[in-house]
């Protein structure tokens, strides 16, 4: 890939970048959200949380708005575990690394522009696309996430943020990542996640999406019982529909089949799609 620091090692702790932060370890507001976001778009994101509890509420509403709190929770007391158990998956999927890799060339190609990792967890594939020479920045709805991915990679910036409502402006990113960080959302909310990741790329802007796959094209959503919260997985073709309801058309995808030593035995699915 043109211009890009390929790493010489996966990222397992502190890294510096060549750009300067400042005071990010106590700051809970994305700057880019600060620097970039307009009044309106400030809110779009009240608006949306608003609904979710507000007097015009509605009781399915509640029930996600609910749901969502309690898988925020769930990861915050599983996430040192969590970052332990992940800490590593990078170096032993090839896959995985080569998959990444034609995100960031794609977002390179593209003009650059800054990389928003969307459920960043405890940031190891934030640090790892920043290697690949990507403007990677990772956001989390989960506080002890975000310390536990600031405290590894301090030269990073990590935000507590919602993929619903980030308040990043529009068209302000060149690539979003969100890899298994919309399992646990709704079927009904999915259309906003992905409006959301609309608006915040720019035109030829690239989104990366991973998830598990479903069995049955007709039932394209199934719950499965994740060791941290209830999540859903996709029928590949549906959720590449959804895409391209909300401006988003499929360029390629992969298949991981399952192995014998996993624990569930689901395909993995990569969409890689671009905003035109």
């Amino acid at each position: 890939m043109a211009n890009a620091k390929m790493p010489g090692k996966f990222p397992r702790g502190p890294r510096t970048v060549p750009w300067n932060l400042t005071n990010i370890a106590s700051s809970t507001v994305s700057p880019l959200s600060v620097a970039a976001s307009t009044p309106e778009t400030q809110r779009q994101g009240e608006r949306k949380h608003k609904r979710a509890s507000g007097p015009g509420a509605t009781l399915a509403d509640v029930i996600e708005h609910d749901a969502l709190t309690a898988t925020r929770h769930a990861y915050d007391a599983a996430a040192s575990t969590y970052a332990q158990l992940f800490r590593d998956s990078l170096r032993d999927s090839p896959l995985d690394r080569a998959i990444l890799g034609v995100f960031a060339e794609a977002v390179s190609a593209g003009g650059d522009g800054q990389v928003a990792d969307l459920g960043c967890g405890p940031g190891h594939v934030t640090a790892y696309l920043d290697g690949l020479g990507l403007a990677a920045f990772g956001v989390d709805a989960s506080p002890a996430m975000i310390e536990l991915a600031r405290e590894a990679y301090p030269g990073l910036r990590f935000d507590v943020g919602s993929m619903a409502a980030s308040g990043i402006a529009d068209g302000a990113l060149g690539g979003v990542l969100s890899r298994w960080s919309v399992i646990h959302t709704p079927p009904r909310e999915l259309p906003v996640i992905l409006s959301e990741f609309h608006r915040v790329l720019a035109p030829g802007g690239h989104l990366l999406i991973g998830f598990s796959a479903s069995e049955d094209p007709s039932h394209p959503t199934q719950v499965f019982d994740h060791a941290v919260a209830p999540a859903y997985r996709w029928w590949p073709d549906h959720l590449a529909a959804l895409l391209r309801e909300s401006g988003l058309a499929e360029v390629a995808r992969t298949v991981r089949e399952p192995q014998p030593t996993d624990r569930r035995q689901f395909k993995e699915i990569h969409l890689l799609a671009r905003k035109a």
